[in-house]
């Protein structure tokens, strides 16, 4: 892959994060228990980091980051925004947009001819990724939002 398109498919990505953290700041705001804010705030911090690495590495590559959002941040941000109505409503609007996440980096993993270092980058994030998924699947499995109600 030539590295005008490793650039654009790493721009795709910072695009993706940016939308993240703002899906992720609607769900912070939406949820009332502690435990659930603090890790969401991390995840979210995980996406700063996503955004700060890849343009790091679209620079080095001598692009340009992207760091805007796109039309389905707009989507992203507002279908949070809607379903999020309180915890159990903020874990579901994130494991939706967790969904998406996992799978565009999933896709960008299969991208063939990835220099080491971008390949690297792209499974660290991609790990975070699963953790955040696995992480709220977990806490709507256990229905915490049960435990502050009793």
């Amino acid at each position: 892959m030539d590295t005008a398109k490793v650039v654009e498919k790493l721009n795709d990505l910072i695009k993706l994060d940016v939308d993240a953290i703002h899906a992720y700041d609607q769900a912070i705001s939406a949820c009332t228990m502690d435990e659930l804010k603090r890790n969401l705030t991390e995840f979210r911090a995980d996406h700063d980091r996503h955004v700060r690495d890849l343009s790091e590495c679209v620079r080095a590559l001598g692009g340009q980051p992207d760091v805007r959002r796109d039309w389905k941040g707009f989507f992203i941000s507002g279908f949070t925004g809607i379903v999020s109505q309180g915890d159990h409503s903020a874990l579901v609007a994130m494991q939706t947009n967790e969904e998406l996440t996992n799978s565009t980096y999933h896709k960008a993993l299969d991208l063939e001819n990835l220099s080491p270092d971008v390949r690297s980058l792209l499974e660290k994030n991609y790990s975070d990724e699963q953790r955040h998924l696995q992480w709220i699947k977990a806490q709507l499995s256990a229905r915490v939002w049960e435990r502050k109600a009793a």
